[in-house]
């Protein structure tokens, strides 16, 4: 005697009995996705850049200040890139993976960042500052829990941690303008 299907199992089975897998159902399905994903591609709203020149010249400045700290440029890009990444910003994301390959970064480690904590590619003072980048981007999430800052205590001086929290800032900012203003990487 088969035993009967109940709860999830039931619902599974019974949702994949309905579904249509004819080839003209599924390039209907197929067409109205890609209709759909069209309909999202990001088009630029506007260009923060000339709107508002005396904001960017201080968006500027700060990056300029964060690439003079004391973070090491390796160290940063990683830092942005994750911080993009969390935010979904695909513009930062793009810029400073290729600028992480122009100063040697493995595309193995690159294609990593994502999933850091899984990963032996990270040592311990990069797996503190993705750590403390995850948690200062997440704030309303996390409130940066001392777990969190004790790992990067002790990877990191106290003015460290001030330039890093800086460059994770300053990262979220560019992040902001880049998806709000809907900037995106060049094909």
């Amino acid at each position: 005697m088969e035993k009967p299907l109940i709860g999830l199992q039931a619902l599974v089975h019974g949702e994949i009995a309905k579904l249509d897998l004819s080839r003209s159902r599924a390039s209907d399905y197929r067409e109205n996705q890609l209709k759909a994903a069209r309909e999202r591609s990001m088009k630029p709203r506007l260009d923060y850049y000339s709107a508002s020149p005396k904001a960017m010249k201080a968006m500027i400045a700060m990056e300029a200040l964060t690439s003079s700290q004391s973070i090491e440029q390796g160290l940063l890009h990683l830092v942005k890139i994750r911080a993009s990444q969390l935010n979904g910003c695909a513009f930062c994301t793009d810029m400073h993976s290729v600028d992480a390959r122009r100063l040697g970064e493995s595309d193995r480690r690159l294609y990593s960042i994502v999933v850091w904590r899984d990963s032996n590619f990270f040592n311990p003072r990069e797996r503190a500052a993705l750590a403390w980048t995850e948690a200062v981007t997440l704030l309303s999430q996390s409130h940066v829990p001392d777990d969190v800052y004790a790992l990067a205590r002790e990877q990191f001086s106290e003015s460290e941690m001030v330039d890093l929290t800086i460059a994770v800032t300053t990262i979220n900012s560019w992040n902001r303008l880049a998806v709000s203003f809907r900037q995106t990487p060049s094909a």
